[in-house]
């Protein structure tokens, strides 16, 4: 089995900065990967679940500092957000206390909220609605969020959004998973499957506000340069952009590494949700190929004529987006791991990293530690049949979104994002629209738009294979021409607004967050 290590085992220091003054300091060890006749790392987490029960889940979440001074969810006196379980139909009813301090920092507004990641509800007070929905430090927020009876079975999630503190608050690790059930309904070679929700993270070695926004200046200047020297890009073997990522420790479920239990030939479902601040992942199994199935909450195959599944070498993950897959268990230990993913010449670092090993657990003191399913449901009709699975109609209107960035900031269409401005995009309900998003810039961002779905048509001109439904896309750097000329890169989407729920005022944006605070946002209205 080839073998790939983790660097050196780093210390990094933590400290806290509030208006509260006071502090924490840790450290945090990053071990390396097993080598042949090394004990396994320790396993990986379970993660508590709120299931649903009489079509309610039902639970209260404290977002506060941890005792490293980071901020955190808080579930139960735990620090942890557990896993949201619900059927199409549901509802969540979710408390949201928020415990966090005044932040010392010029034009930032100290607020907190949820953002309830993929799922296809009303974007209106009381429920997935992040413009005017916000908890002040001490204040709270009761949540009700409707699964929208016709909501694909899969995996979605939930998340901090406050415009300004969205990076830190989420990139600390403040993430949870939702999952509507019903998957084995949709994909038989799911049904009895052990399943494991993973939630990956990249979180910062300091954990301060302050070193935050001085690792963005940092990424500001490194874009500079870039923009001084463009088409010198670096490879996807080494470089800059491969290594080595200093700034922020890689996560699974909140370990630097982890072993993940499968016995050798059994097949388990990895549910997968890429929460991190800005990391981009490109996930693999040593000298193994993974069977995907769902993507962004959604099977593959209910886009009409979409396959029941993929047989892949490697997936990328960009920040937010979600992949569901089947993973077969290797013979001997193997590694999983993120490979180098080249961001751009103006790009954050994503050097390929050791996240876990699978590994035989038939004999591991505590089997328990693995996370097995125990909520596989009998199969049952989705209402999703009238726009899902049903072939998209012709675009009623065509759109052209860029994104742009400078040394002052990020921008959708030379604007910056004003939370109190009007919607710069009004659609209307029943109908679907073609964006054509140019990315004019020298680094890949990640286009996320709440709500709704959309289907990749074409990445600069070339027509994409086995379209599905997704709710965040990778659109890649600008280009230089053989004349030398600059071009944007165009990735075109159709984006559904045919569902009557989706009426009201939500956003779009960048999901690299730090972009999403520093500008790069917009409102939408569909009426």
């Amino acid at each position: 089995m080839r073998r790939i290590a983790l660097a050196a085992a780093l210390t990094a220091s933590l400290s806290l900065t509030s208006c509260g003054g006071g502090g924490g300091h840790s450290s945090a060890a990053v071990p390396a990967a097993p080598s042949a006749g090394t004990s396994l790392p320790p396993p990986l987490t379970g993660i508590p679940e709120v299931v649903s029960q009489n079509g309610v889940a039902s639970l209260s979440l404290e977002a506060k500092f941890d005792a490293n001074g980071r901020p955190a969810f808080y579930y139960n006196g735990q620090e942890v957000a557990p896993t949201i379980r619900v059927q199409p139909g549901d509802s969540i009813r979710l408390h949201f206390d928020n415990q966090l301090p005044e932040y010392c920092a010029v034009g930032v507004v100290s607020n907190s909220n949820l953002h309830f990641h993929g799922l296809s509800s009303a974007p209106v007070q009381p429920g997935d609605e992040v413009i005017a929905t916000n908890a002040a430090p001490g204040g709270a927020v009761d949540y009700v969020v409707q699964i929208n009876p016709d909501q694909p079975p899969g995996l979605y999630w939930y998340h901090p959004h406050p415009h300004g503190l969205s990076s830190y608050e989420v990139g600390n690790g403040m993430a949870g998973a939702i999952v509507v059930e019903g998957i084995a309904s949709e994909v038989p070679a799911t049904q009895g499957l052990r399943e494991r929700v993973i939630i990956l993270g990249d979180v910062p070695n300091d954990n301060s506000f302050a070193a935050g926004e001085d690792a963005i200046k940092r990424r500001a200047a490194a874009r500079r340069r870039a923009a001084a020297s463009r088409g010198t890009l670096d490879s996807d073997e080494g470089g800059a952009l491969c290594g080595p990522e200093t700034d922020a420790t890689p996560m699974i479920n909140g370990k630097p590494l982890a072993a993940i239990g499968i016995k050798p030939g059994e097949k388990e479902l990895f549910r997968v949700v890429n929460a991190s601040g800005h990391r981009w992942f490109d996930l693999a199994v040593d000298n193994g190929n993974i069977n995907l199935v769902a993507q962004d909450g959604v099977p593959l195959h209910d886009y009409p004529g979409g396959p029941q599944s993929l047989t892949l070498p490697d997936l990328i993950i960009p920040p937010a987006g979600r992949a569901e897959f089947i993973v077969t268990g290797p013979a001997q230990p193997a590694a999983l791991i993120s490979k180098c993913v080249n961001t751009g010449s103006a790009g954050d670092p994503a050097p390929q990293v050791v996240l876990g090993v699978l590994a035989d657990d038939s004999q591991w003191a505590q089997p328990s530690q693995t996370q097995v399913s125990t909520h596989v449901r009998a199969p049952f009709a989705l209402r999703r049949s009238a726009f899902y699975r049903v072939a998209l109609p012709a675009p009623a209107v065509q759109r052209t979104i860029h994104f742009e960035e400078d040394a002052n900031g990020f921008y959708l269409d030379n604007q910056k994002y004003d939370p109190t401005g009007p919607p710069s995009i009004v659609a209307q309900s029943g109908t679907v629209e073609e964006w054509t998003l140019e990315n004019d810039t020298d680094e890949v961002h990640a286009f996320h738009i709440h709500q709704v779905h959309f289907i990749v048509e074409s990445v600069n001109g070339v027509a994409q294979p086995n379209p599905h439904w997704i709710d965040t896309v990778e659109l890649t750097p600008q280009g230089t021409g053989v004349q030398g000329q600059v071009h944007p890169s165009q990735t075109k989407v159709l984006i559904d607004f045919r569902d009557p729920i989706i009426r009201g005022i939500f956003l779009y944006h960048c999901h690299i967050l730090d972009h999403e605070d520093g500008g790069m946002m917009a409102k939408i209205q569909v009426q």
